[in-house]
């Protein structure tokens, strides 16, 4: 099989694109007019190109979110990291605190499925510069949907 990804869904993207189409309407309209007013034009114009390169370095900057092998489940996040599939019982769709998420339900010989509390562990990592892991992975706002991903990875599973 080949690999299959994953990628931001294009919904998202137009929406980019629309807040920088926004952006310079806005400093354009501040140009013509001629504003009198320099302190707010500086502010406007380096508050919209903060959030520009946010949104451009969050959505264009790491396009590709997931990747799934015969072998493995890579998620593309902050930081990368990986799931292997051997070492996986099932997959499921769930929501916490209106993220959606795909839950990983480990093996019982495997290391992380010893893991203690879930729920105080959830709260812990969900402030966390890698939410969700090694336990979910958010999927929202990507090109398909959170059940055809989680069936996806439970047919592979089965395999």
């Amino acid at each position: 099989m080949e690999e299959i990804k994953i990628t931001v869904s294009i919904k998202r993207l137009i929406i980019v694109f629309l807040i920088t189409a926004a952006y310079i309407a806005v400093m354009l309209g501040i140009f013509i007019a001629g504003s009198d007013h320099k302190v707010l034009e500086t502010i406007i114009h380096l508050v919209g190109l903060m959030v520009l390169y946010c949104l451009y370095f969050f959505y264009l900057g790491r396009w590709t979110r997931l990747v799934i092998t015969d072998m493995s489940l890579i998620v593309k996040t902050q930081e990368e990291w990986v799931v292997r599939l051997s070492g996986v019982e099932s997959f499921y769709v769930d929501k916490f605190k209106g993220r959606t998420f795909i839950g990983i339900r480990y093996k019982e010989d495997t290391w992380e499925a010893h893991k203690g509390n879930l729920a105080e562990d959830r709260k812990r990592r969900f402030k966390a510069a890698l939410q969700g892991y090694p336990y979910e992975v958010y999927v929202s706002g990507l090109s398909k949907t959170p059940q055809e991903i989680c069936d996806l990875l439970n047919s592979l599973i089965k395999k």
